[in-house]
C-alpha cells in the first residue's frame, strides 16, 4: 500500500497507490497539458481527475510562464 511515482512519459507522471483507479480523461488531460509551450512537468496527484480542459488534483512545473487555472498566460 501507499503511494508511488509513475512516469507517463519524459514529462508527465502519477503519484497514486495501485489500487487507485484514474480517469482516462484525467491521464490524457495530463498529456496535452504537458505540451504547452514551457511545460517542463506535469504530477497527476491521488485525487486527479477531468477538468474542463485542463485536469484537477494536478501540479504543473513550467518555466518562462504563468498559466492561469484557465490555461491561459
Amino acid at each position: 500500500m501507499g503511494n508511488y511515482i509513475r512516469p507517463l512519459s519524459d514529462a508527465v507522471f502519477t503519484i497514486a497507490s495501485d489500487d487507485l483507479w484514474i480517469e482516462s480523461l484525467a491521464i490524457q488531460q495530463l498529456h496535452t497539458t504537458a505540451n504547452l509551450p514551457n511545460m517542463q512537468r506535469v504530477v497527476g496527484m491521488p485525487d486527479l481527475h477531468p477538468g474542463r480542459g485542463y485536469p484537477i488534483g494536478a501540479a504543473f512545473f513550467s518555466v518562462g510562464r504563468f498559466l492561469s487555472g484557465t490555461g491561459r498566460q
